[in-house]
């Protein structure tokens, strides 16, 4: 459909000599060693300069290179990726981290919109979304990486992909999810490949390592009826996570059992009366976005954060549940418990499920930690009501 409407609109998009490997003589997209020679001869004679001869020397050197992306799909690229355009903002975040963030020249929708957590790129060119790409924009900004959805929304981002592979093949498309626990490490060391920046992956790594591995220890030696029952609601009342959503898994990686856990069908709506049924002890509602947009970076006041926590408290026959008797209901804005940032929330998620076996664990340091170390902001917020306990 998006090949088809660029055609249809006559728009023609060739490849660009911004895409041409410096030094590469006979088009093979390769910096051999008799081309590295005779670049070495041009700025002998003045043909090139110092700066551009050390780039061919740097191509020569580290590439061509290739990764398999979380797509499973081979990509290979024969030159440092100097102008990125980033559709899902998770992966502008981990750009971040890595100190890669004046690589990125274009963003998409949701980037642009969140300007209080994305100051600096918030302002770039937008490229819509991948539930609606611009795809001319894209082309426009004429990137030599694109940066998509890994194991997300693949049918509408296959054909972003396609697109832009059929519009221009000198563009690298990488596709990289950057908010799924399981593959969330092996994503950012790929990233760290690609971007040349390994060790500052592996510095984040560290830190990543420092909040979870104390979590994931305490909880690989508890038994099953030492995990409190808990039931997490999105910003849709009564809509859950199960088996195969990636709540479900940072609300196990926290050491809970999910009420609905049972079940396989990734997010679902459920039944109030089995809400009920299933006695959560512990009840995590979410906000931050839909029709409970608020709380997270941009929010000093938890205000309705606390009107929502009294709206999910006084529902028909809650009176009876566990949760509320004994004040076990919070709402978490979902800033720190979906995307990049997960792991913060699954700390957050520890010291409430087990605040016995994580009295030492400070999730409000670790979240700062990372707000200033990994992102450069010096950030306020409200993330949780009520707050979190000392």
């Amino acid at each position: 459909m998006l090949v088809l409407s660029l055609l249809f609109l006559g728009i023609g998009y060739a490849a660009s000599e911004d895409f041409a490997v410096p030094g590469d003589l006979d088009g093979d997209l390769v910096v051999s060693t008799e081309e590295l020679e005779s670049a070495e001869q041009d700025q002998k004679a003045g043909k090139i300069t110092s700066e551009e001869l050390e780039e061919i020397s740097h191509i020569s050197q580290n590439y061509p290179k290739s990764i398999v992306d979380s797509a499973g799909k081979k990509v290979t690229i024969y030159k440092p990726l100097n102008k990125i355009v980033i559709f899902n903002s998770e992966t502008v975040e981990v750009f971040r981290s890595l100190k890669a963030q004046d690589r990125i020249i274009g963003v998409g929708k949701y980037t642009q919109e969140d300007s209080a957590y994305f100051p600096e790129l918030s302002t770039l060119p937008g490229v819509g979304s991948v539930w609606s790409p611009d795809v001319e924009a894209v082309l426009d900004l004429h990137p030599d990486g694109v940066f998509v959805y890994g194991t997300f929304m693949n049918t509408s981002v296959d054909e972003i992909q396609e697109t832009l592979e059929s519009a221009d093949p000198n563009i690298v498309v990488v596709r990289v999810d950057c908010f799924v626990p399981e593959s969330y490490e092996d994503e950012v060391e790929m990233l760290g490949t690609v971007l040349e920046r390994e060790e500052e992956a592996s510095e984040f790594l560290e830190f990543y390592d420092e909040c979870l591995n104390p979590i994931e220890t305490v909880v690989s030696g508890l038994d099953e009826d030492d995990k409190p029952a808990v039931y997490l609601e999105s910003w849709v009342d009564y809509r859950t996570a199960t088996q195969g959503a990636a709540w479900h898994d940072k609300l196990v990686m926290a050491g809970g059992e999910n009420i609905f856990g049972d079940l396989a069908l990734s997010y679902t709506d459920v039944d109030p009366e089995s809400v009920i049924e299933r006695k959560p002890e512990i009840v995590i509602k979410l906000c931050g976005a839909g029709g409970l947009n608020f709380g997270g970076y941009d929010e000093d006041d938890n205000s309705e954060m606390a009107t929502l926590r009294n709206e999910v408290t006084d529902r028909p026959g809650w009176d009876g549940i566990d949760a509320v008797k004994n004040d076990q209901v919070y709402v978490l804005s979902n800033d720190i418990l979906g995307g990049a940032q997960h792991f913060i929330g699954v700390a957050y998620l520890a010291r409430l499920f087990h605040p016995d076996l994580f009295a030492d664990l400070d999730p409000v340091a670790l979240h700062q930690e990372y707000i200033t170390r990994f992102q450069g902001l010096d950030l306020q917020g409200v993330y949780i009501y009520p707050e979190m306990p000392v």
